[in-house]
């Protein structure tokens, strides 16, 4: 979508100010406060995204309902210059794309990990350890606990997937024995 690849400029824009000037964690928990706005205030968001309403006027909201929380200057300002560019849905994209922004730049790698059953504290820390080595990146480590695996992981870094769970094993397994069968 044209919103999402303009929220990486801004994102990218704003990264950078940030790390001139310090303050990257302060504006990726602005940016995450204003998508907890978006997400659970649908009039907000309605009026903010709504046309006919002035730009001033939605400045003015702006100051009333999210400036308040702001602690970044750079983020008030940013949402500023997205009212008056008429670009606001941007703000549906920009916190998720502002993290990847920061983390890629600082070299931090998210990693989902889904189980059949809970990891453990010290196998989770060793998880952690090996795909960092792997990566030769920081690694943010997210789990999640999926009965239909059956058991092993499903190892998620970025775009890619390590499928090491007893479901894929078994459906190979399916699959390569329906091979040899008609073969």
């Amino acid at each position: 979508m044209i919103e999402e690849s303009l929220a990486t400029g801004y994102a990218q824009a704003l990264f950078e100010v940030a790390s001139k000037r310090g303050g990257a964690d302060d504006i990726e928990k602005d940016l995450e406060g204003i998508k907890e706005i978006l997400e659970s205030n649908k009039e907000f968001r309605d009026i903010l995204y709504h046309p006919s309403i002035t730009k001033t006027d939605k400045k003015d909201i702006i100051n009333k309902t999210i400036g308040r929380q702001c602690s970044s200057k750079w983020v008030r300002n940013l949402l500023y210059i997205l009212v008056d560019k008429r670009r606001e849905k941007i703000l549906n994209y920009l916190p998720d794309v502002f993290k990847g922004v920061s983390w890629r730049i600082r070299g931090v790698v998210s990693v989902k990990v889904q189980t059949a059953f809970p990891l453990t504290e010290k196998r989770i820390v060793k998880l952690k350890e090996n795909i960092e080595k792997l990566t030769k990146k920081k690694v943010e480590l997210e789990t999640e606990i999926n009965k239909e695996i059956i058991g092993g992981m499903i190892i998620r870094i970025e775009n890619n997937i390590i499928d090491g769970s007893i479901t894929n094993h078994l459906k190979n397994l399916k699959k390569n024995l329906l091979k040899t069968a008609f073969a």
